[in-house]
């Protein structure tokens, strides 16, 4: 069969955009046989259609000589996997999504005569960890109590959401792009990300990560909110060990803190001789890669242990879904939600605008507003 040559530059430049390699993309089009032909540019139509529908690309652009320039949002790469995937369209398409609903919520704070959020960036990253989780425990009312009242790592998370929101911060969690349920989230691309602003931070968890990983997502983009500076996430690994100047270590530290306070920690380690991973995870209600963590860095389990951890961890467990009347404002921060169809009921903001800001249709936001009526009260 007759094929084309192409730039394999572009057709590596089509991959990324959906988190993918050249390699991987060319597993998924093509016999083994026929994938060195694929890595040097050299594909038939119907492979080329195979790319481009695969990767979302305009046809036309897999004849360029180059990758095409597209300006896209910007914010600091702070993962720390090893070689991590290049972020794809579903991630870029989601932060655009974001910081249009942050755009519209600085603009209704500005309208009510909101005044800045005085804990955004009042710390630098190069404190105290323990200070810092403790001014954020103060700031928010979080105490033992808020983890011990929750019957689950899930309730212990919507806990905190809400303390967080109560404070200022718009809380999204969403496990897929917009409400396209058939474009889920990579939890091996990104984990979270936070946007800093002196009126409306952001933090975003992705939805798809486990539930009692999610508790520390939000407990580590809180303290980038913290400290002032935005960026994209994971969770702590093994390569962090030789930067401990970074902000993403000194989050963790942070985090870690927050959810596990060291002398907790140690009074129930020194309970029982190494209490099993399983039982640390149920007290905090957090996953077995912050229990982990938190033993290598006390002292109680070496670095190779908490590598063959980590490795446990990265998988995927969990999703989205339920009823979309309580989904809906937990993908779009329950704060945002109120204030937009709040709006939109008093006729301050046209109700199919605010059903495109929030990925609806219009009937769904005068549904949600009649569900919700207690919160506009």
């Amino acid at each position: 069969m007759d094929t084309l040559q192409v730039s394999p530059v572009v057709l590596d430049w089509a991959a990324a955009q959906v988190g993918k390699t050249l390699q991987a993309l060319a597993e998924e089009i093509a016999a083994e046989r026929n994938r060195p032909r694929i890595l040097s540019g050299q594909l038939t139509v119907r492979q080329l259609e195979k790319v481009a529908a695969i990767t979302g690309t305009p046809f036309g652009y897999l004849f360029l000589d180059e990758p095409p320039v597209i300006e896209k949002p910007k914010i600091p790469d702070m993962r720390q996997v090893v070689n991590p995937a290049p972020f794809g369209r579903d991630f870029f398409e989601v932060l655009e999504d974001i910081q249009k609903k942050q755009g519209w919520y600085l603009d209704y704070l500005n309208e009510v005569g909101a005044d800045p959020l005085d804990f955004v960036g009042r710390y630098t990253g190069s404190g105290n960890p323990t200070i810092v989780a403790e001014d954020i425990a103060r700031t928010a009312g979080i105490t033992a109590e808020t983890r011990k009242a929750a019957a689950s790592s899930a309730d212990y998370y919507r806990a905190l959401a809400e303390k967080f929101e109560n404070i200022g911060i718009l809380v999204f969690k969403s496990g897929i792009v917009k409400s396209n349920t058939k474009k889920g989230l990579s939890v091996a691309e990104f984990r979270g990300f936070a946007i800093c602003d002196d009126y409306a931070p952001v933090v975003f968890i992705n939805g798809n990560d486990a539930e009692a990983a999610w508790i520390f997502t939000l407990a580590h983009e809180v303290a980038h909110i913290w400290v002032g500076e935005s960026g994209v996430s994971d969770i702590p690994a093994p390569t962090d060990f030789k930067s401990q100047s970074s902000i993403e270590y000194f989050c963790n530290k942070v985090a870690a803190e927050l959810l596990t306070p060291t002398a907790e920690f140690l009074d129930f380690w020194n309970r029982d001789v190494a209490p099993s991973m399983d039982t640390l995870c149920r007290h905090f209600k957090v996953s077995r890669l912050v229990v982990a963590r938190r033993a290598l860095d006390l002292g109680k389990i070496d670095r190779h242990k908490y590598a063959e951890i980590y490795r446990q961890c990265l998988k995927k467990n969990g999703g989205s879904g339920g009823n979309p009347y309580a989904t809906i404002p937990v993908r779009n921060s329950k704060k945002l939600t109120n204030a937009l169809v709040r709006s939109a009921m008093e006729g301050s903001v046209l109700i199919r605008d605010a059903a495109r800001l929030l990925n609806v249709t219009p009937d769904t936001v005068a549904n949600i507003y009649k569900k919700n009526l207690r919160n506009y009260a």
